[in-house]
């Protein structure tokens, strides 16, 4: 996903970089400053064991992670209290086996990609979030969750990375030194023009942003979570990303005045219902 791939950008990638030639120059001081990271880390020396190890991008003055994808894990490490640690030191930050965030190490495992997580976490600590749901109401959560993550996700992230990634850098959203936002605006557009959704206009964004958030109000209902009255892994992804959308995308972009002028209620609630819970320590998260 995009926003875990602008942590291969400006932490450390000399190989993707060079296949992005158009931003090479842009950022070519930050190789250096990563270049001497460390792999092949082993449990029970360099980090302890039976502890998820949970490698972030870096938190936002209005929240705990601007990667939409590892507040979706840690919201699901937090509901079922497996036992984690982050680690944040940004000098140290070493790129996962896919490239990109979030990733872990467990016990001897490393793995990227949050829902492979997911899935392996479910395996070793015999959890299922969605095991109240039937084969049917399975397959109509994965739906809701490829939408949210597939479609709104890059809405997301042209509104907040591009459109008003001045806004973001300025406003303290960003994780990245104001130096990089240049480099960073320009690989963020590359990838949304290849994805698709860059080769809108910016109205047309706003319009698409604003539609799917009212889509969402729909669906949500009256009801506590998407599927009912038990959250569901579905539920940590339309937070993951919807969170974003909401406390760390500017106060100017059209999806976040929804929020702010009380235009999807039932949206508002459901997010502060899963914050309230899980999140606590929103503000200034305790790792």
């Amino acid at each position: 996903m995009l926003m875990e791939r602008i942590s291969e950008l400006c932490r450390k990638n000399s190989a993707y970089l060079a296949a992005g030639a158009t931003v090479v120059g842009a950022t070519a001081f930050l190789l250096k400053r990563f270049s001497n990271v460390k792999n092949n880390r082993i449990c029970g020396i360099d980090y302890p064991r039976d502890v998820v190890i949970l490698h972030p991008l870096g938190r936002g003055k209005t929240g705990p992670d601007t990667s939409h994808f590892v507040i979706k894990l840690e919201t699901y490490l937090r509901f079922h209290k497996i036992p984690y640690q982050s680690d944040i030191n940004i000098d140290n930050y070493k790129l996962g086996p896919k490239k990109k965030v979030p990733w872990i190490e467990y016990n001897g495992v490393t793995m990227g990609d949050s829902q492979m997580i997911i899935e392996f976490l479910n395996k070793e600590f015999n959890v299922d979030m969605d095991s109240h749901l039937t084969k049917q109401e399975k397959a109509l959560a994965w739906a809701v969750q490829k939408w949210i993550e597939e479609y709104m996700y890059w809405l997301s992230v042209q509104s907040a990375w591009v459109l008003f990634i001045d806004e973001t850098f300025r406003d303290g959203i960003s994780p990245f030194p104001m130096e990089e936002k240049s480099a960073v605006k320009k690989w963020v557009s590359n990838m949304t023009y290849t994805v698709g959704v860059g080769r809108h206009t910016k109205e047309e964004i706003h319009e698409m942003t604003v539609s799917n958030l009212r889509k969402f109000e729909d669906v949500l209902g009256d009801k506590k979570f998407i599927m009912g009255d038990k959250m569901g892994v579905v539920d940590c992804a339309a937070f993951g990303i919807i969170s974003q959308m909401r406390w760390l995308t500017p106060s100017v972009c059209p999806g976040s005045r929804l929020f702010l002028e009380g235009e999807i209620p039932d949206v508002v609630k459901y997010l502060d219902r899963i914050r309230d819970q899980y999140w606590p320590d929103w503000e200034s998260p305790i790792y």
